[in-house]
């Protein structure tokens, strides 16, 4: 790294999950100001749906929106993606379809099971039926407050989770559920498989909690013996919802991440 970069790194990115957008990253802004420029994105369709930007919604339409917003010329230096969640699979995607500047990315608990064994998608499978199977059964119904709240309560990996969290982080969540019959019925195929992941040459980190769902503990731990330039990080006593819960414990995951970084 150069002195030549506004800060220590150049460019981050933040990308949020499913029902999320740009508001959950305040905090770590704030906490993570000093390392660079750090942006956070909205991905198309998200936040409240009066504003939301209509567009094709999956993981390529999404992939592809973030390699633009990346790869904007204006930008200097190196970039560096951290990303959550439904954003962590958009980020991913977008590093083997279009890696240009990428130079490092940061992971939390990706979901989508491209890249694991037979073995491992039997697990994955069942643990991921027991998650969304109410999830789909309420959005079907078009309880979406409802479906909302079991998607939650699901991450959060306790009944109960949703109704627990501060006012605003409920707040955002609310305002994506119109998100939420896109998300669950898309169509699109992202190249996260094992012979495209095995390809990716830049440092990937990928963090997962300890106290997490098996299906977010299986594909993380799949991406990161995956991934050429893997790093695993097992977060004790953490769920799906680190992020959103403990900004500067997160942040504290993204220090050293890019700490680790070669020069």
């Amino acid at each position: 790294m150069t002195d030549e970069y506004p800060g220590k790194y150049g460019t981050l990115f933040l990308v949020h999950g499913a029902l999320s957008d740009e508001r959950m990253w305040r905090d770590h802004l704030d906490l993570l100001k000093d390392l660079g420029d750090v942006r956070a994105v909205t991905l198309p369709d998200f936040g409240p749906e009066e504003s939301a930007e209509k567009s094709e919604f999956g993981m390529n339409s999404h992939a592809e929106r973030l390699a633009k917003i990346v790869g904007d010329p204006r930008i200097s230096g190196p970039v560096h993606l951290v990303a959550w969640s439904y954003g962590a699979d958009v980020a991913l995607n977008a590093l083997v379809r279009h890696h240009g500047k990428i130079a490092s990315v940061m992971v939390y608990e990706p979901g989508y099971p491209g890249c694991l064994t037979e073995e491992e998608m039997r697990d994955f499978g069942k643990d991921a039926g027991a998650m969304f199977g109410p999830v789909f059964t309420l959005a079907e119904d078009g309880e979406l407050h409802a479906a909302v709240e079991a998607l939650v309560d699901g991450s959060g990996n306790r009944l109960g989770y949703f109704a627990s969290q501060p006012e605003t982080a409920r707040a955002q969540q609310l305002d994506n559920a119109h998100t939420l019959p896109r998300q669950l019925h898309q169509q699109e195929t992202p190249d996260l498989d094992a012979g495209h992941l095995s390809k990716v040459e830049v440092p990937v980190t990928v963090a997962w909690g300890e106290s997490s769902r098996p299906l977010f503990r299986i594909v993380s731990q799949a991406v990161a013996r995956t991934v050429a330039n893997g790093r695993a990080v097992p977060v004790h006593g953490a769920t799906h919802m680190l992020p959103v819960e403990d900004p500067r414990r997160f942040a504290d995951l993204v220090r050293d991440h890019l700490g680790g970084l070669k020069s």
